[in-house]
């Protein structure tokens, strides 16, 4: 599954499974999908919670809304514990190691 954070004229994709009622492993965040751009409208718009030193803690997601495309803690419509917790851009898989 996906989702998209736009942040001036670079649209980030974060790709993530469900592993449990209300947890979820990050598999790839990137401004470097092509996905992302062509399927923003289609996509629900995230946010990445980050703990100290820049670790993801948790997952926020809301629908497509192009005039509201922060998503914060009281319009996100599901929240997610990141399985896999760690430094915001180690996430990022190069083409060669994506499955």
């Amino acid at each position: 599954m996906k989702a998209t954070q736009r942040l001036i004229d670079s649209v980030w994709t974060v790709e993530y499974e469900k592993v449990s009622n209300g947890k979820v492993k990050i598999l790839n965040y990137s401004r470097n999908d092509p996905e992302g751009y062509e399927r923003e409208k289609e996509l629900p718009q995230c946010k990445l919670v980050e703990a100290e030193e820049r670790i993801v803690t948790h997952l926020w997601l809301k629908p497509y809304n192009a005039f509201d495309g922060w998503v914060n803690e009281k319009n996100a419509m599901e929240t997610y514990e990141v399985v896999n917790p760690k430094f915001i851009f180690s996430y990022e898989q190069s083409k060669e190691n994506k499955i």
